[in-house]
């Protein structure tokens, strides 16, 4: 039986491989990458803390603007007390609600990630001509806003189409990090050349790992 493919890498066994090492001998490679999201009130999609009620869902608003509002910047203040680098994903429309907060992550020099224009809508569910709009709009947005085009993406939901990863290399991208599916960078396959693909683990994301596995945090401060 054959199963429908993606046709963007191969099977690797992990066990498998050629030695991996990052440069100058490296073993290890970790990043913090933060999701800045804003979200449409009382219309598209939005996380849950709770059960949603009708619209305008004001619980389950309100607690999304919280990150906004309050818990980025108590973040930002452990970063900085820690001396962390931080790969901060950025939804576009940010730079017309909240611009301090991304201007907080520009001025610690941090990596700016594109995360599409609204957590309010996926990507997916878009014709590719709109989609590749989508990144289009965003792409400028940062680039402008940046003052250099972004390299990384992560969709809105951690979603895309059967054409993303042909999208995001013809606009100039060098990798994503939508696919949970390995521990070390895989290249995938595009119809005019290849995008690096780095993982995303799903386990220690916020929402599940919090809301879902209730998973606790703990910070003493020196």
């Amino acid at each position: 039986m054959q199963l429908t493919s993606h046709d963007r890498y191969g099977y690797s066994a992990i066990a498998r491989r050629q030695d991996y090492s990052w440069p100058e001998g490296r073993r290890l490679a970790v990043y913090i990458a933060l999701n800045l999201e804003h979200f449409s009130f009382g219309e598209g999609l939005g996380a849950s803390l709770a059960p949603g009620g009708p619209q305008p869902d004001v619980l389950n608003y309100a607690w999304r603007d919280y990150g906004n509002r309050v818990g980025v910047w108590r973040l930002l203040e452990l970063f900085d007390g820690l001396d962390l680098p931080v790969t901060a994903l950025v939804n576009s429309t940010l730079y017309d609600y909240c611009p301090e907060v991304v201007q907080a992550f520009r001025d610690r020099q941090d990596e700016i990630v594109a995360h599409g224009r609204t957590n309010s809508e996926r990507q997916s569910y878009l014709p590719e001509v709109e989609e590749a709009e989508l990144i289009r709009e965003t792409t400028d947005t940062l680039a402008q806003q940046e003052g250099q085009k972004p390299e990384g993406w992560l969709g809105p939901w951690i979603d895309q189409s059967d054409f993303t990863p042909d999208l995001l290399q013809e606009a100039g991208y060098t990798y994503l990090l939508d696919w949970c599916c390995d521990d070390q960078p895989v290249w995938f396959t595009t119809r005019q050349g290849r995008i690096l693909s780095m993982p995303y683990p799903q386990e220690i994301n916020d929402i599940p790992a919090i809301a879902v596995r209730r998973t606790d945090a703990l910070y003493l401060p020196t």
